[in-house]
């Protein structure tokens, strides 16, 4: 297929070749965050040169992604101005995958063939991956909570190691070390390593107080999510 497009005519040239591809994305609604190997390939171009393009991740790297979609292979750049989504894939290089469906929101490139220039990214496959572990995270504290360790909440600082100081509001100052076994999530229960936790996040701990030290069965940093 030649799929060259002149900046001039990149916009309409696209609309053309796409038309029977906006036509069923227009019948076809929006894909349910749950994991599928078959998910609908959606492009729609506007008369501005908006595009919504849903499709599956080919390669990742910092700045790009190729998403495989109708027409063949999109490039999508994703400038550090995009929204990503899930939030917690900010760093996507790292957490998005290849054969993730995605949808992308942006513009066709005028200079560039075949190419979108990224306002937002959402990795569908992602998500619902991220959903079932904040449910499975949120549980498994239950279970932890119903044996009544304290709770302990304040401001983290001097984050080092696998510990880290805890100030309540009122003053007291522990001493939080972690373990293999301790549960570390954000704030909407998705797991969370503890390089993510940094001086001056809110915190809640659960677990036992010995002489000022606590040993931590859950670190919940709510400053993040």
């Amino acid at each position: 297929m030649n799929r060259k497009l002149t900046a001039g005519a990149g916009i309409a040239a696209s609309a053309a070749i796409l038309a029977m591809a906006m036509v069923a994305g227009a019948q076809t609604a929006v894909p349910a965050p749950v994991a599928s190997t078959v998910q609908p390939q959606i492009v729609q171009v506007g008369p501005k040169g908006n595009i919504l393009l849903r499709g599956t991740i080919a390669s990742v790297s910092a700045g790009t992604i190729t998403v495989e979609s109708w027409g063949g292979t999109w490039t999508v750049d994703v400038p550090a101005s995009a929204t990503v989504l899930p939030a917690a894939a900010t760093d996507y290089a790292n957490q998005f995958k290849t054969g993730d469906f995605v949808g992308v929101q942006g513009s066709v490139a005028t200079n560039a063939n075949w190419t979108v220039n990224a306002t937002l990214v959402r990795d569908w496959t992602y998500r619902a991956a991220l959903s079932s572990q904040e449910k499975a995270n949120a549980q498994s504290a239950q279970g932890i909570r119903s044996a009544a360790p304290r709770d302990y909440i304040g401001t983290a600082s001097n984050v080092s190691g696998s510990s880290f100081t805890l100030t309540t509001a009122n003053g007291t100052v522990y001493t939080v070390n972690t373990a293999a076994n301790t549960e570390l999530v954000n704030r909407v229960w998705a797991t969370l390593p503890f390089s993510g936790i940094t001086g001056g996040d809110s915190v809640r701990v659960y677990g036992v107080d010995a002489n000022g030290t606590v040993a931590a069965q859950i670190v919940r940093d709510v400053s993040v999510h």
